[in-house]
């Protein structure tokens, strides 16, 4: 009969720019090894948790900046972003709305939301709700690949001070985009960042 081989300590990393986090702990630190993202504890090396989600290798890591979520995207036929809870070491939110591809995520600064990027071949932004797990807005961007994405705070506004409205950007090659989000109405406005001409 079949039987199942539970991994239990891994050597060894995915290649992929940006998927490794230090924690704000300061005693663990993850990375993406395939389709999984390993825990590890600085001070012993075999103290490690493995969160498994993904059916394909892990293209892109993020962990929000308290360090209470991590969430993680993937190529394939089901190429999910997943949001995991970091002290439970649990899959929160599988997010299934990309066709080809999770390029890139990020959280906002208020851990409030979630930003994902798709590949070349599915030219969506979404932005998720962590609350729910629900989609807060999609647009459509440029095809030209789009390889990072960062959040910026809050829009401001004539006399410098915040908005409601969150700030961020994506860019890729030679291009970037300034993105204005209104969290309550979904509306996203973005804006080419230029240099011509200077």
């Amino acid at each position: 009969g079949a039987f199942a081989v539970e991994l239990e300590h891994a050597i060894g990393y995915s290649s992929v720019c940006g998927t490794i986090c230090w924690h704000p702990n300061m005693k663990k630190f993850l990375y993406a090894a395939g389709a999984s993202i390993v825990v590890c504890d600085m001070a012993d090396p075999h103290d490690q948790v493995f969160l498994r989600g993904h059916d394909d290798n892990i293209t892109c890591l993020a962990l929000s900046n308290s360090g209470r979520y991590v969430a993680s995207g993937q190529y394939g036929d089901n190429s999910d972003a997943i949001v995991w809870d970091f002290s439970a070491k649990r899959l929160l939110y599988r997010m299934s709305e990309h066709d080809h591809g999770v390029e890139c995520l990020a959280f906002s600064d208020d851990e409030l939301l979630l930003c994902t990027v798709g590949a070349v071949d599915d030219n969506k932004v979404l932005i998720w709700d962590l609350s729910n797990g629900y989609i807060v807005t999609m647009v459509q961007h440029d095809p030209s690949p789009t390889t990072c994405v960062s959040w910026g705070g809050m829009v401001k506004d004539i006399k410098r001070r915040d908005t409601a409205n969150y700030q961020l950007c994506t860019g890729g090659s030679q291009r970037l985009v300034l993105w204005s989000l209104n969290p309550f109405t979904g509306e996203m406005v973005g804006e080419r960042v230029t240099t011509e001409g200077r």
